[in-house]
């Protein structure tokens, strides 16, 4: 996809990583990430500044989103990818009634009933600060969506937030996990936060795994899902089986129990 923000044009291209079911090793999505390089000088854009700037022009950005949804989705249809299909949907979208009338009516509608289910959108937890964005959550998953609240603990919690929004997920903000190894009071935070997450209903993910010790923690603080660089890189999204991501570790039995998870 080819996109201008001022004076420069950019290429973007669609990345994914993969999350693996906690017990089981099994795959259990994979989230999609977005990738920008400068047109001309085929340098990258960090995500930080492309959606720095995508927030200053809020169309753009809505456009940027629905066209990953229809793209992935797109080769979703054709090659029948592994697991369900993570998207990040930005506060903008969500604050402002004509943006998210267009998405819903342009996109997110248009979808089966089947697929929506295998479908995760994501919404910061600094963004989850009004009834509004807590009423955008409940209409999503009255259309069949599941809807996770992202960086949860990163310094916006607000725990009465957790409770209304009746997520279906959340995903831990990975500076949660960095000193769990070595300090005993950051190892009993982090299994009170799995623990109060855990009693809103939600599935909880643990972010930010990239060693073996931080994955045997976490599963025995009783997270459900693990994304890290451990288990899985951002690569880019291919067309082709199971869009190049390597297939999940596991047995057959394991992977037909992990797909029983999400449906969960």
């Amino acid at each position: 996809m080819k996109l201008r923000l001022g004076e420069q044009d950019l290429v973007l291209n669609w990345h994914q990583q993969g999350l693996v079911a906690g017990a089981l090793n099994g795959l259990y999505g994979r989230e999609i990430l977005t990738r920008a390089y400068c047109a001309e000088s085929d340098a990258p854009v960090s995500p930080q500044v492309l959606f720095s700037l995508l927030k200053m022009q809020p169309q753009r950005l809505l456009e940027l989103t629905v066209r990953q949804i229809q793209d992935v989705i797109a080769l979703d249809s054709q090659w029948r990818f592994d697991g369900s299909l993570w998207f990040n949907l930005a506060g903008e979208l969500l604050k402002d009634d004509r943006l998210f009338g267009s998405l819903l009516e342009s996109t997110l509608q248009a979808l089966p009933p089947a697929r929506r289910r295998r479908i995760v959108l994501e919404v910061a937890e600094d963004v989850v600060d009004s009834s509004v964005i807590l009423e955008r959550v409940h209409t999503l998953r009255r259309q069949g969506f599941l809807v996770a609240m992202d960086d949860f603990g990163a310094g916006y919690s607000n725990l009465g937030r957790l409770h209304e929004g009746g997520f279906d997920i959340i995903k831990l903000d990975l500076g949660l996990i960095r000193d769990v190894t070595e300090r005993i009071w950051a190892a009993n935070f982090y299994r009170e936060v799995v623990d109060l997450a855990a009693s809103s209903g939600s599935l909880v993910v643990a972010e930010g795994i990239e060693h073996q010790t931080q994955s045997d923690f976490v599963r025995w603080a009783g997270v459900d899902i693990i994304q890290g660089f451990l288990y899985s890189r951002p690569q880019p999204l291919l067309s082709e089986p199971n869009g190049g991501l390597p297939h999940p570790v596991g047995s057959p039995r394991q992977q037909e129990a992990a797909a029983l998870l999400m449906c969960s």
